[in-house]
């Protein structure tokens, strides 16, 4: 008995024999595990999402107007149309709301590429694959949707395809790539966290449970904010409804400077904004596909350089030595000359993104390809303007895609293989490419090809490949459709807006090529011309922009800026006569023309007609007054007749 009394008391002893600390921490994670994998699947039940998967952590929206805007057809059955206040960045798009049987309905994402800017969807990449897609695999039905939005970045992009996401999709075909330096953003709260914090969060936003606590707290916000009705402070930047660009507000890529740390975050962004896009297609039971980017190396050049700002007084002046001696040494037109006068110059000014571009165009000269292939990408990855994408993006979209396994339409591979074999060279240029970025028509037809190739690849698309016999003749009569349908004059005004564009941003080479472009199609349209001529005068050639001014007005047609253009012109190489024809002509068009005024008066005073030179600058000076030098003018031509009245001192 006392053995079995002994026996018990042992064993009450070891059932009340507290828990080891590393027993008690298993069992508490074990717990606070379990609870919230419940939780994670009750909340999936209830249809909670993860953040990574519905918001933008770096930026928010002023508002949000739907793409798509309902009807009903006539038959009763529900339509989806682009809404009219999208029209001015978006293809007007029609299809069902309601997805029929045996259809594939493709939604075509990303920017002005994807849209098939400057042209329309017709020829976009998205036109074509709706073309070929029916003829190439009839065994569904093929709705193809163009949603590619002018100046359109991947923030922007993701937003759209939460909306897009609703209606039934089986694929995303993404091009986002090239827009992502368009807008400002601050980025101050990233700025403010630790990396662990950050990676804490990133944890933390693709869980249910974040979801769950960050809307409760988003109410919570909303409820306490100011009485005056403004905004609570949040980490995120407030984007306006519809794209609001930096270039829009400047004369030009003036607001853009070197920002190494900016231009990480819009990558780290670019690239959570990708993973965003995946998490969206799949969760709507879709496939995905990316789009790697190509641009305009050889005939675009940077939009803007910059030296480094802690370059010192020394290398200033060795930078300014080197300029000089190039600009006045006489064999400096000898390709090998200018390289080392501009090696010389990029080793002082490492990051002056035009010096790479000229060494790149010199060294293709020579037919060294190889060092020419690199100046071009140093030359873009240098833009402090970076209006093309860098290589960070195209790394980025290679991460992603291997990272979600995600198919990738190698683009830029594709285009320079076949530069290789047309050119010699794999360096793009205006071969392919309309301006920086645009594509032509037939490289878009091509794109469509190469997307088909992939999708055929993964088994989306199912027919035979499209190098077949059959399929290329295919190909060849829908080509000849579709480029039949085409509007000339449509596509020639297209083109004329794209030179003007380029025009404003000051890039004379490649506006006077697609005004040139233009004028085939729209033979003798002034406006065309104008730019032509403007281009060439600002390229120092100034016979064959007076000839082209002379083919304007010798048309007959009208076009009031080209006057007191051409009669400046006319003034600045000594047709003095002349010129004073047109300046008179282009007062009579606009009586409040100051700078017309100010040209005629400059034209008489070289005449030495100084009593209608100080008249003319008297109206110049009315209109536009105190301007320095046409208060200089004036004095003097006072001064000419013997007369010294006072003139208002310049501000």
């Amino acid at each position: 008995m006392e053995d079995s009394n002994q026996v018990r008391g042992s064993n009450r002893t070891r059932r009340s024999k507290p828990l080891s600390l590393r027993k008690k921490l298993a069992l508490s994670a074990f717990t606070t595990v379990s609870f919230f994998l419940i939780l994670e699947i009750c909340l999936a039940i209830v249809g909670i999402r993860s953040v990574v998967n519905t918001d933008d952590p770096f930026v928010g929206f002023s508002g949000y107007a739907p793409l798509m805007a309902h009807s009903t057809a006539e038959d009763g059955t529900a339509i989806l149309t682009t809404a009219e206040i999208k029209r001015n960045w978006f293809n007007v798009q029609s299809f069902p709301k309601a997805k029929a049987p045996r259809t594939k309905r493709i939604f075509c994402m990303g920017g002005s590429t994807t849209y098939g800017h400057p042209f329309f969807d017709s020829t976009s990449f998205s036109g074509w694959l709706r073309e070929f897609l029916p003829v190439h695999d009839p065994s569904c039905h093929w709705e193809v949707i163009n949603a590619g939005g002018i100046s359109y970045a991947s923030y922007r992009v993701a937003a759209l395809m939460e909306e897009l996401a609703q209606y039934e999709p089986d694929l995303f075909i993404v091009y986002s790539a090239h827009n992502e330096f368009l807008e400002r953003r601050t980025y101050q709260d990233m700025f403010e966290r630790s990396q662990l914090a950050m990676f804490t969060q990133g944890l933390l936003s693709k869980t249910r449970t974040w979801a769950l606590t960050k809307r409760t707290l988003d109410q919570i916000r909303k409820s306490t904010s100011n009485a005056d009705g403004t905004r609570s402070k949040t980490h995120a930047d407030i984007l306006d409804t519809e794209v609001n660009e930096i270039l829009n507000h400047t004369i030009g890529p003036v607001d853009y400077h070197r920002d190494l740390t900016w231009r990480a975050n819009v990558v780290n962004h670019y690239e959570n904004n990708l993973r965003r896009m995946v998490a969206i297609a799949r969760n709507a039971g879709a496939q995905i596909v990316f789009v790697t980017p190509a641009s305009n190396e050889k005939d675009c050049s940077p939009f803007k350089s910059e030296h480094d700002s802690q370059q010192s007084q020394a290398d200033q002046d060795r930078l300014h030595e080197i300029i000089h001696q190039a600009a006045t040494d006489p064999e400096c037109a000898a390709p090998r000359v200018a390289l080392r006068y501009l090696q010389s110059a990029v080793e002082i000014s490492p990051n002056f993104a035009e010096y790479h571009y000229r060494i790149g165009h010199l060294q293709l000269v020579l037919q060294n390809y190889s060092e020419a292939k690199r100046s071009f990408s140093l030359a873009l990855n240098e833009d402090v303007c970076p209006l093309r994408a860098v290589d960070e993006i195209r790394q980025s979209i290679d991460r992603v895609g291997k990272e979600w396994k995600v198919p990738i339409v190698d683009f830029e591979q594709q285009i320079r293989e076949l530069c290789e074999t047309e050119n010699g060279h794999s360096i793009l240029g205006e071969e392919y490419f309309l301006d920086h970025v645009h594509p032509t028509i037939d490289v878009n037809r091509r794109l469509a090809i190469w997307i088909i190739e992939t999708l055929l690849e993964r088994g989306f698309v199912h027919g035979p490949g499209t190098d077949d016999a059959t399929m290329k003749e295919r190909y060849a009569a829908i080509e000849k459709k579709v480029l039949g349908t085409i509007d000339p004059l449509t596509n020639g005004y297209a083109l004329r807006n794209l030179a003007k564009v380029l025009h404003w941003s000051g890039k004379y080479f490649e506006a006077e090529s697609r005004a040139r472009d233009a004028l085939k199609l729209i033979t003798d349209d002034p406006e065309s011309r104008f730019v032509l001529a403007d281009c060439l005068k600002n390229t120092g050639r100034m016979e064959e922009a007076i000839d082209e001014y002379e083919e304007l007005f010798s048309s007959g047609l009208h076009y009031p800026r080209a006057t007191e253009a051409y009669g400046r012109l006319l003034a600045t190489t000594g047709r003095l006569e002349q010129a004073k024809g047109y300046l008179l002509l282009a007062i009579t068009e606009d009586e409040k023309n100051a700078d017309a005024y100010h040209w005629l008066g400059w034209v008489h005073f070289q005449l030495m007609e100084f009593e209608f030179a100080e008249e003319s600058f008297e109206h110049a000076n009315r209109i536009r007054p105190n301007n320095p030098e046409t208060l200089e003018y004036w004095a003097r031509s006072k001064e000419a007749q013997g007369r010294s009245l006072p003139i208002p001192e310049a501000r």
